[in-house]
């Protein structure tokens, strides 16, 4: 859950510059993770056997598995575990920023080890304590807007970013919010919810990244921006904001209305108060979520 946030991370101890983020991001989806480094971070081969392995394949023309099978670093097991293996997105990016030269090996390593540290996370099976570590990186993340993040707000967050791992790939990266007074959408959906708090928002994209997000959502492939690719966003937007209402009125046996989402295209978004604006960044582009509070 906590590898999402870990790209925010470089890019706050300077590690990294944005730019750099973005390409490792652009790729990553593209990208196998290099059985080598999968070993490593199983703690199965040590970084000498893997180089080892790699200057033999530069003179026969064997698969990496097959001569770590044959120099004994690895069993065959091993070999078919590690490839059936779900590869954390940290591992990806941190293996493209390496590759283009980023980062060096014991640099990201490094970095791996201190933010772990720091946001006090481990590889938690139990779900409540995942949530709670999330939760966490929500706080740290909006530490410059909120030095106390509203309970509700932190809670919508919470779903927020679930939701996207759910119904649209866990392979996001969070960047720092701002908080803004005016916004220029681009395809864009709105929902108000209305009851003991106010509280409005939207997500917009731009036209190629609108139809990316809405193939994903609905599974399908579209190919133009129309009327469907606006209905899934309004949806994904919906669903987001119902299953909210419906926590909040279990959990705090608060009442809240959902009015129709609706379609904002190149509008100006303004406020008489500050509007949180949260830039998460896909492979297929950069997704705007603006909470008007």
């Amino acid at each position: 859950m906590y590898a999402q946030f870990f790209g925010n991370y470089l890019l706050s101890k300077q590690a990294i510059t944005t730019e750099q983020l973005l390409l490792a991001i652009e790729e990553q989806h593209i990208r196998h993770l290099k059985l080598g480094t999968l070993a490593m971070h199983a703690g199965l081969m040590t970084p000498s056997q893997v180089d080892f392995i790699l200057i033999r394949q530069t003179h026969e023309n064997k698969r990496f598995g097959e001569l770590a099978v044959e120099e004994g670093f690895l069993t065959a097991e091993q070999v078919e575990e590690l490839i059936q293996k779900q590869i954390p997105i940290y591992l990806l990016i941190g293996q493209g920023l390496v590759e283009n030269g980023a980062l060096s090996k014991e640099e990201l390593d490094d970095l791996i080890l201190s933010y772990q540290e720091e946001n006090h996370l481990s590889q938690l099976e139990n779900a409540t304590a995942q949530q709670e570590n999330l939760q966490a990186l929500i706080q740290n993340l909006f530490l410059i807007t909120f030095a106390d993040i509203p309970t509700y707000l932190l809670k919508y967050l919470t779903l927020l970013f679930n939701n996207l791992i759910r119904f649209i790939g866990e392979d996001f990266m969070p960047l720092n919010p701002v908080m803004r007074q005016e916004y220029l959408s681009n395809r864009c959906s709105g929902q108000i919810i209305n009851g003991e708090f106010s509280l409005t928002s939207y997500i917009d994209l731009e036209e190629d990244a609108a139809i990316a997000f809405a193939s994903r959502y609905a599974g399908e492939d579209f190919s133009k921006y129309d009327e469907y690719v606006q209905a899934s966003i309004d949806d994904f937007l919906n669903l987001h904001n119902g299953l909210f209402n419906v926590n909040v009125s279990s959990e705090d046996a608060m009442e809240l209305q959902l009015d129709p989402p609706v379609s904002i295209e190149n509008s100006l978004i303004s406020s008489s108060s500050n509007i949180i604006h949260l830039p998460i960044i896909y492979p297929f582009g950069m997704l705007n979520f603006l909470i008007k509070l």
